[in-house]
């Protein structure tokens, strides 16, 4: 590092902050002088008082490290530019040159993939050609410039090796300094066809797609609103674990919820939902209650059918058989004039107006009966005024006013409400809620053809009658929600990101489908993480072949992990090896960046000396400055009876349950189900034995995922003898 260059630099920063400084103060003054008198019903002023507040508030959010990169760049015949690249652009408010360039910005995407030398990238459909001079990497912390690497191309460098060694809570936060070739290609990637990526732990899926959506709203800001955006992850706790990424981009307003929160939007029933893992635990913890003891394989089986495509089917053949009965049997009258025949509304309902849900179909078939009785009304009124003078002949007092009355009425409801007239032809149509058909396809139209089919009714009535439902209900609901009912203006998006994506089965992804109107998604997921092989996927190829067929589809890997050290990897890729050759397709094995020694502790424990053993482990990692420590047991019994004992010698320790909605790193206890998907600093496996980790698949993935999670530190407890998975 040369101190020249290094002096140089600090002075470019100390120019950039005076500028910050300066607009900082300038939007401050603007926002103070308009304040008393802003009025908001004027959206022109309002939409600039919001630009210069959100500008304003993008400056305070970077001024601590302003960029962390600069490339030179010569276009063919100019001349030779500097460009800071940071996480949000800033441009100089008299010259409007680019001070600091967006991280998402086309000419940024030299210095994530170019190498020094000729280079291209294009913009606004132009490819614009020139030559990269120089690359170069900043670490600035609190406005101070601490060192500069200049680098060829973005890699295995410095800066990336210096973001590594940072702790669990700062790590997804400094992402964007040293996104990867690989990791860039796919947060660049188009918007028109799925992208699906099977990345190994560790490799960066959740905070590639927190970012792939960054960019997305960034360069398609013209055909996109940011709400349009939505990220599907596992649990509360995680997106809460993520939630000051997509505001620290400079994002605001995406939609990010679990699949369960945006089900109960879109059903829009209060309905209890049972935990999505509550399957996989029963399963873990072998705890099946008195209707389920004995049925296991029947459980399983069913969750697996309610997820596929075939269920999917079977709902599909009655909803067809739904819409043949849909429109009332009769034809449609007013005061025994025919207006339309039943045969007609029907072939409008069912031909014409096909592409729409069933309530806009009803909808459109309104306007069309409602124009039928306008053109028919002239007539119809003649004839009834020309009767009411017939009736009302020969009569007197208040019989003749009675009935002249009874017209008056009849004649002005024809003239002035044409649309009651025909609700009450409509309102015949069956009121029932996406949760009753639901209901009246498992009881009346599912047919009982096997066990799983026996045990599917049952339960499914049973559970609908207490308003209950299991997360394999979800797609089913929702499916018959938009088919009948269509979406609600909150639920309308157009690209979703899914993150843990092999924990979904087929029918939920169609759905998601259905809400998009396309194939505009961004798929992320492990198979060797895929514990709920119960209802999710097991196979990608099978997956892009029934869910995309005939679509173009982009599948890559990710390979590398940037979370764990090659000692840890390496055991993690051991263990995940032992699972049957047929369930191997799809699993890449990690390639460990981080080389760091002595990162794994093992110990054999006794009754006795388990919990002093973790809790010495706990005492030596808090010592060593780690913040985020999770001991990690199989499952959550194991989990209640550490935080009991834990308990009794210390009060830092939380459990973590699945309901949890905010994650504060420190120490928790985590059973193995709930920790994907997270990382933390220091990882303890409280009993990684051979009894809690037999030779099954399952098993095997949970000791994956469990291991998986450490960043630095592994110890590895167990009693009597150790896992066969591990040997």
């Amino acid at each position: 590092m040369d101190e020249e260059i290094l002096e140089k630099e600090r002075q470019k920063l100390q120019e950039i902050l005076k500028k910050m400084d300066v607009q900082e103060q300038e939007i401050e003054n603007y926002i103070a002088e308009r304040s008393t008198n802003f009025k908001l019903e004027n959206m022109a002023e309002a939409n600039v008082m919001a630009s210069q507040v959100k500008k304003l508030d993008d400056i305070k959010k970077i001024k601590d490290k302003p960029y962390f990169a600069r490339m030179d760049f010569k276009e063919k015949s100019k001349e030779l530019e500097a460009f800071y690249i940071g996480k949000i652009s800033l441009l100089d408010s008299k010259t409007a040159y680019p001070i600091i360039v967006d991280w998402r910005a086309p000419i940024a995407n030299l210095y994530y993939e170019g190498k020094l030398g000729d280079a291209s990238y294009e913009a606004l459909g132009e490819q614009i050609e020139g030559e990269i001079l120089l690359k170069r990497q900043y670490i600035i912390e609190k406005q101070k410039l601490l060192k500069y690497v200049d680098i060829n191309v973005t890699g295995n460098d410095e800066l990336l090796d210096s973001a590594l060694e940072e702790k669990a809570d700062d790590r997804l936060k400094n992402i964007v300094a040293t996104i990867q070739d690989e990791q860039n290609k796919i947060i660049r990637a188009g918007l028109d066809k799925p992208l699906i990526v099977q990345g190994v732990a560790g490799s960066g899926k959740t905070t590639i797609a927190l970012h792939r959506i960054a960019y997305l709203i960034y360069n398609y800001e013209k055909q996109f609103k940011p709400e349009e955006f939505m990220i599907i992850a596992p649990t509360r706790f995680f997106l809460n674990y993520i939630s000051n990424i997509l505001p620290d981009l400079g994002v605001d307003d995406v939609k990010q919820c679990t699949f369960e929160d945006f089900a109960y939007d879109v059903i829009g029933k209060k309905l209890k939902i049972s935990d999505s893992n509550e399957k996989l635990v029963i399963i873990v913890n072998k705890d099946f209650d008195e209707i389920n003891k004995g049925n296991t394989d029947i459980m399983i089986k069913e969750a697996k059918y309610k997820s596929s495509l075939d269920f999917k089917k079977v709902i599909d053949e009655y909803l067809i058989n739904i819409e043949n009965n849909y429109i009332p049997k009769e034809d449609f009258y007013f005061m025994n004039h025919l207006i339309m025949k039943h045969t007609d509304i029907d072939y409008l309902f069912k031909n014409t107006y096909k592409m729409y849900n069933f309530t806009n179909r009803i909808n459109e078939i309104e306007k069309n009966m409602v124009s039928e009785l306008n053109r028919k009304s002239e007539k119809i009124l003649e004839e009834l005024r020309a009767e009411r003078t017939r009736r009302i002949a020969g009569l007197a007092g208040k019989e003749r006013a009675d009935l002249y009355d009874e017209y008056d009425k009849i004649i002005k409801l024809l003239e002035k409400n044409p649309k009651k007239v025909v609700r009450e032809y409509l309102d015949k149509i069956p009121k029932l809620d996406c949760v009753k058909y639901y209901k009246d396809f498992i009881d009346n139209y599912l047919q009982n053809s096997s066990p799983v089919m026996d045990y599917l009714k049952s339960n499914t009535s049973r559970n609908l009658s207490k308003n209950e439902i299991s997360f394999e209900d979800l797609a089913p609901l929702m499916y018959i929600q938009i088919k009948i009912f269509g979406i609600k203006e909150k639920c309308k998006v157009k690209h979703v990101v899914i993150d843990e994506a092999q924990d979904y089965g087929e029918f939920q992804f169609d759905v998601l489908k259905n809400i998009i109107n396309s194939n505009s998604m961004t798929i992320l997921g492990d198979i060797a993480q895929g514990v709920h092989y119960y209802r999710g996927i097991e196979n990608w190829k099978r997956f892009i072949d029934t869910e995309f067929k005939d679509v173009n589809t982009t599948y890559t890997t990710l390979s590398k992990t940037y979370r764990t050290t090659k000692e840890i990897m390496n055991i993690a890729n051991n263990v995940i090896n032992k699972l049957p050759d047929y369930e191997k397709e799809f699993i890449v094995l990690g390639d460990p960046v981080i080389d760091r020694k002595n990162s794994i502790y093992m110990e054999k424990a006794s009754d006795t000396s388990l919990i002093t053993g973790i809790n010495n482990r706990i005492d030596k990692h808090l010592s060593d400055g780690y913040k985020s420590i999770a001991i990690i047991a199989k499952d959550m019994k194991e989990c209640e009876a550490l935080e009991k004992e834990l308990r009794k010698i210390r009060a830092d320790v939380k459990l973590i349950k699945g309901k949890d909605s905010e994650y504060n790193a420190g120490i928790s206890i985590v059973p193995s189900y709930l920790a994907k998907g997270l990382e933390f600093d220091c990882v303890i496996i409280s009993n990684a034995n051979n009894k809690k980790y037999t030779g099954s698949s399952l098993d095997i993935k949970l000791l994956y995922v469990t291991i998986t999670r450490a960043m630095s530190k592994l110890d590895i407890f167990y009693e009597d003898e150790m896992t066969n998975l591990m040997k």
